[in-house]
């Protein structure tokens, strides 16, 4: 690959980096359509869900009317949240001024922020104890219109709970107490997921859950989002799961431990590790599944399978850059900026919206939401990222093969 050589945005036609004059405004918008046609075409780009019910919520929620359910099996917990100057190190102790209790928990972040940020129609499905821990997550994800009727409260077991250390510079250290989280079972999505519906789940419920409940949403006729977060036991997902997925969203280094765990399928951990592009393009080969990764403040690129055909080795690519900032905006929390960028991409996606849209929602989602300190609590408002978004620079669509 030898770089994105040109660049377009929605609202901003200008040239790219490398200095190129356009010819006219119009090629630039052209180019734009021709991007969007190009991944309306596929199956997973041109998804338009229908609505099967409206749901019935007083609470205030930035979302538009109409699409089907996202289903979001996954964590719920309490964030004790601490900001100390520097993060700590290895038998060192940091002081920081105070501490905050927030709602979090990687799955109740992602179905509060798909619901802000444009879908009305999102069910949690998780686990919390009988505790005050409880009411703070439930609370947080009702105001938004999120129905909460999938959550169990278990007797023998706390509301999860992570510690968050966030430094000056805005980086994190995050410790969980998985509690209720590890009794998440695949029977608690029983009934609650439909043809044309979409499953998110992410990687802090058992990896037997995820694995049951992949299969479950498949049989059903689902789509199947799933966010490879933490990856440590990246491993303990099924072949079989792996290959059920539409689309795997992970960070750079969650790309590394999903290329070890596919990869052993085919022996590939008897070469050396590929730079990030070549892992990337060998997931979404290997498993034929879309494979979004995000690179933090260089945007966000997705790999997407050209031909489901087994055997088949072409993939198309493009990549979204980052968000701007406007003046008197600056980078205080990175704590949600994945859940962020997750919840709005699935938003967009069960919306029907087309791929390259989905990813500049989701781009701008992650920036603006590390302008504010939370992982809910950042989440910008769905009007401001479509408005934002539309500044947001592509590059064209490639081809390779692996």
């Amino acid at each position: 690959m030898t770089g994105y050589p040109r660049r377009v945005s929605a609202s901003n036609p200008r040239v790219g980096d490398e200095g190129r004059a356009s010819s006219s405004g119009g090629r630039r918008e052209d180019l734009l359509n021709l991007i969007v046609a190009f991944l309306v075409k596929s199956e997973l780009a041109s998804t338009h869900l229908s609505m099967t019910k409206k749901r019935k919520s007083t609470a205030v929620s930035d979302a538009p009317k109409g699409g089907a359910a996202v289903v979001v099996v996954g964590s719920a917990n309490v964030d004790l949240v601490m900001t100390p100057r520097d993060l700590p190190s290895p038998g060192v102790t940091v002081l920081a001024p105070t501490y905050r209790l927030l709602p979090g928990g990687k799955g109740a972040n992602q179905a509060y922020a798909c619901a802000k940020l444009g879908h009305p129609r999102v069910k949690f499905v998780g686990a919390t104890g009988d505790d005050d821990f409880a009411n703070i997550v439930l609370r947080n994800l009702e105001a938004v219109g999120v129905d909460c009727g999938g959550v169990a409260k278990r007797a023998d077991a706390p509301t999860a709970c992570a510690s968050v250390i966030v430094d000056a510079k805005g980086e994190n250290q995050i410790c969980v107490g998985s509690g209720a989280n590890a009794t998440v079972t695949a029977s608690q999505l029983d009934g609650l997921i439909t043809k044309g519906d979409v499953l998110l789940m992410q990687m802090e419920v058992p990896p037997a859950t995820l694995c049951e409940c992949v299969a479950e949403a498949k049989a059903a006729g689902a789509k199947v989002v799933v966010n490879v977060a933490p990856s440590t036991d990246a491993g303990k997902i099924s072949k079989d799961t792996y290959d059920a997925i539409d689309f795997l969203i992970v960070n750079e280094h969650e790309l590394k431990d999903v290329y070890v765990a596919v990869g052993k399928f085919d022996n590939l951990m008897r070469f050396r590790e590929p730079p990030l592009h070549t892992m990337a393009k060998y997931v979404c080969m290997r498993t034929k599944s879309a494979v979004v990764v995000t690179c933090g403040a260089d945007g966000a690129r997705l790999y997407r399978p050209m031909d489901s055909t087994e055997g088949s080795n072409a993939c198309g690519i493009f990549h979204v850059h980052a968000a701007e900032l406007e003046d008197g905006e600056a980078i205080v929390d990175t704590v949600g900026a994945g859940d962020a960028f997750v919840g709005s991409f699935v938003a967009s996606l069960a919306g029907g919206q087309p791929l390259v849209v989905c990813m500049m929602k989701a781009s701008t989602a992650g920036t603006l939401a590390c302008t504010k300190a939370g992982a809910q609590g950042g989440t910008p408002s769905a009007d401001v990222v479509k408005k934002r978004s539309a500044s947001v620079v592509v590059d064209e669509v490639l081809t390779e093969k692996w």
